[in-house]
């Protein structure tokens, strides 16, 4: 089985922090796909935008502009100089394949003649055409314990109920967050004082567990487990209010 990434930059930190790990674990990577991200991003942005507006109407944006403002700096959580140098130095040598969009066409087409692979997507919502596709698994990094916390803002609902937060690889599926799981730990976390270090903690070191999860799975030491639902229907997650995120930024604070 051939193992990938793709992503839409090189420098994009999620997918050198995961290349990394797999290189770590022995693993490295037989392509990288590099497509274009701009209709993504635009997608991405007004879908976020609409689902705000929704769940906030018209009359609470002036709050969210205002009050949305804190806790963007965090203390910067990234691979070492001599991981970067490795993870450059493989890039030189790698296959990387440019292609459009990861769900247009040609991409599929690419894919799909790939034989079978394990790929750690970045490269956002994958549609239907490419999800079916029966000679590659998807993963996922999800900074959360799954199913618990589903969707957006999952550190801050996890900090927000005094719970651990996880990490999770999970493979992609039609529903959010909603896939197999492969590997789920724990992330033993420091004290912080902010959100945004807690965010990029714990992003940081869920990204370090996609080599562990790729070579569990090819050592089949892994498999896939669905995600377990007791009792009552699952909660989710979307965007936390500005006022809890407030009073959340405050409590880490000790104010």
């Amino acid at each position: 089985m051939k193992t990938g990434l793709t992503t839409h930059s090189l420098s994009n930190k999620d997918f050198r922090e995961q290349l990394y790990s797999m290189l770590q674990q022995g693993i490295k990577p037989d392509f990288i796909i590099l497509h274009y991200s701009g209709r993504h991003r635009f997608s991405k942005a007004s879908g976020f935008i609409k689902k705000v507006l929704k769940q906030y109407k018209l009359k609470s944006l002036s709050y969210i502009l205002s009050r949305n403002k804190g806790n963007i700096s965090a203390a910067t959580y990234k691979l070492n100089v001599k991981a970067e140098k490795e993870v450059d130095a493989f890039l030189s040598s790698v296959k990387i394949i440019p292609a459009n969009g990861i769900n247009s066409a040609s991409t599929i087409a690419l894919i799909k003649g790939m034989g079978y692979a394990i790929i750690a997507c970045n490269s956002g919502k994958l549609n239907a055409a490419v999800l079916s596709l029966s000679n590659a698994i998807f993963l996922n990094v999800h900074a959360s314990k799954l199913p618990a916390y589903r969707g957006m803002n999952n550190i801050e609902w996890a900090l927000w109920e005094n719970h651990d937060i996880y990490g999770t690889i999970h493979r992609i599926s039609k529903g959010i967050d909603e896939g197999d799981i492969l590997l789920q730990e724990k992330i033993e976390t420091p004290k912080l004082q902010t959100i945004a270090e807690y965010r990029a903690y714990s992003f940081f070191k869920s990204n370090a567990l996609m080599g562990k999860a790729v070579k569990g799975y090819l050592d089949k030491k892994l498999s896939f487990a669905k995600q377990e639902v007791s009792g009552k229907p699952l909660d989710q997650y979307y965007v936390m209010h500005p006022i809890l995120k407030e009073y959340l930024a405050k409590k880490l604070a000790g104010k």
